[in-house]
Formats: structure tokens, sequence, C-alpha cells
């Protein structure tokens, strides 16, 4: 066993307890599911992005039909940059992003060049608004397949205080100054979520590739006064020996009144890498009151610090789509 793993078996984390099934498709109601996988190899250091999604109503007879679906491809160099963007459908104005880092200022130009899938929360959006944290993610693979990997010092005091798990003082970083050896998380085993007698309960996704990470989520959308909201969301990472573990999973269930605003939130962690983390989750709440059409923004401008968890931020962020399942509802 190397120092680090030796490390992180004697230090608390925090819940493993990862969802191991997906619940039925409930008549009447609409199911948006999502993924995007970050693959690691390229000979030049390249990595390839692949994402895909789907907004499915599910009538009250039962029957269904596909309201938006997108698939997408892009590849990303060794420093951030993309090389090529592909979706079906087309989006041509997504050639404005080649050339541009897939995670520094990303947002803001997506903004910019999409304002009509910004306003309606589409899946196209939902893909390319989790570009930023995928690589973030995609850290952990590399990292671990590096046994002398250390956190380089700048990054240890420009993190501190970002968020619960990095609260100075924490597990994460006491290890780190106690050791010089930075503890790289690894989760519990991947329960496979796809229901053996339901094809359509999640879009079609791609093998999970070795040495690569995939966000997947879903969020269902129920119809009545007022409309409930249930949302699942969890980051793997499928390792060379052929073993998923889980790195973080969320539950949420939130309810919103027929404007869209949210009338109660409350999150559930499911896996979370270290003790403190579970402590953001009620973050969440802070929420309510607020149409989903501004969590992007707000959760941007005013969700940091340790009482916050950048993943359930993307959580919170999500909740945009709600604007697209809602129409959808309205069919």
């Amino acid at each position: 066993m190397n120092d680090r793993l030796a490390l992180l078996a004697e230090l608390p984390h925090g819940p493993h307890e990862p969802l191991g099934w997906t619940p039925p498709r409930r008549p009447g109601s609409v199911r948006r599911t999502t993924s995007i996988d970050q693959r690691r190899g390229g000979p030049a250091g390249e990595q390839e992005i692949l994402a895909c999604g789907r907004d499915l109503l599910i009538r009250a007879d039962g029957t269904t039909e596909v309201v938006d679906a997108v698939t997408l491809s892009a590849t990303v160099d060794a420093m951030g940059t993309i090389v090529t963007i592909e979706t079906q459908p087309h989006v041509p104005e997504l050639a404005e992003l080649v050339g541009g880092h897939m995670s520094k200022g990303m947002r803001g130009r997506l903004d910019e060049l999409l304002p009509a899938h910004r306003e309606g929360g589409t899946v196209l959006l939902q893909l390319l608004d989790d570009f930023p944290m995928a690589a973030l993610i995609s850290m952990y693979g590399s990292s671990r397949e590096q046994p002398a990997f250390a956190l380089p010092p700048e990054a240890g005091a420009r993190l501190t205080d970002l968020c619960a798990g990095w609260a100075g003082g924490a597990t994460m970083l006491d290890a780190l100054a106690r050791t010089g050896i930075f503890p790289i998380p690894i989760g519990p085993p991947a329960p496979d979520l796809q229901p053996s007698d339901d094809p359509l309960a999640w879009h079609d996704l791609p093998p999970l590739a070795p040495r690569s990470v995939r966000r997947r989520r879903r969020l269902d959308l129920s119809p009545g006064d007022p409309l409930e909201l249930d949302v699942h969301f969890r980051d793997s990472h499928l390792g060379a020996d052929g073993v998923e573990d889980v790195l973080h999973e969320y539950t949420l269930t939130a309810t919103l009144d027929p404007t869209l605003t949210v009338l109660a939130a409350a999150a559930s962690a499911r896996v979370l890498p270290w003790p403190e983390c579970p402590g953001a989750v009620d973050s969440a709440g802070r929420v309510v009151g607020q149409p989903v059409s501004a969590l992007r923004s707000l959760v941007a401008s005013d969700f940091t610090g340790t009482s916050t968890c950048t993943h359930l931020n993307d959580v919170l962020r999500s909740l945009v789509g709600a604007t697209a399942l809602a129409a959808a509802l309205d069919r």
C-alpha cells in the first residue's frame, strides 16, 4: 500500500450510501436525464468529451414522447482549450466556443451565444453548463494514477475555505498539513442505476471508458399544486482496473409554484468524500423564494464559502431545467 492509500485508510470519510435504483417513471410527469463523460488518454494529452441528454414526457396513459434530445462531442487539448465541438442537432453558434477554455469564462460565453437556451433551460444548456466541473472532477482520475502527485502549495492556499470539504483545518487540509500528502478520495462502488424492466428510464448512455469520469443527472417534474421536483446527481470515476466508484452524489426534492418559484427545497448527501462535506446540505434551502430562472446566476454569486458545496451548487444550478420540463407538461 502506498503512502496515500495508507493515509486514506486512516482518515474519516463522508457518507458512502449511493443510490441503488431509479424510481419508476410517473404517468403525467416529465423526466430529464443527462450525462457527460470526460475521457483521458490521448497521445498529446487531449481529452474527449461525450455528452447526451433527453427530456421524456410520460403521458397519463403511459405512452411517451421525446420532447428534447441532444448528443454532443468535443475534444479539448492539454491546456483545456476546446479544439472541436459538434452537436446533434447541429447548433452553428457553438463554433464560437472553439479556441476558448472549457471552464474559464465558459458559462458567460454560453449565456451570450445561446440566450434562448439559457432562458428555456434546455438539455443543451445543461450539457454545456457541466463542462467546467467535468474538467475539475476529471483531475481525480489523473491524480490517482500518479503515486507521487502533490497539490501545489499555491493551490491549497487558493482553495482554502472554498467549500465545506476544503475548510481550513478540516480533514483534508489538516491531513495535507500534517503529512505533506494530498489525500485523493476514493468512493464506494457505483451501483447500476438502469432498471432491468424499464429501458426508457434513462437515455442511451455510451459505455463508460476506463480512466474517465461521468456526471449523470435525473430530474423528474410531476404536475400538481405545487409542482414536485425530484433530482438525482452523481459523479463517478472508472479506473484503469475497471472499477467504477462514486465521487459525489446528492438527491434533492423541491416544490415549485405555477410561476416556477421554489417553495421548498431539501438536499440529501448520499456520497461525499469528507465528514465536513454534508454540513453544506442546508444551503439548498437558500433557494426558497427564488424563481428557477435566477438560480444559475444566484448560485454563482452568493453560494460560496464553507457553508456550501461546489457539487451541491451544481445540483441547484440544474433546477433551471424545470423551465423546459414545465413547458413539456403543458404540451
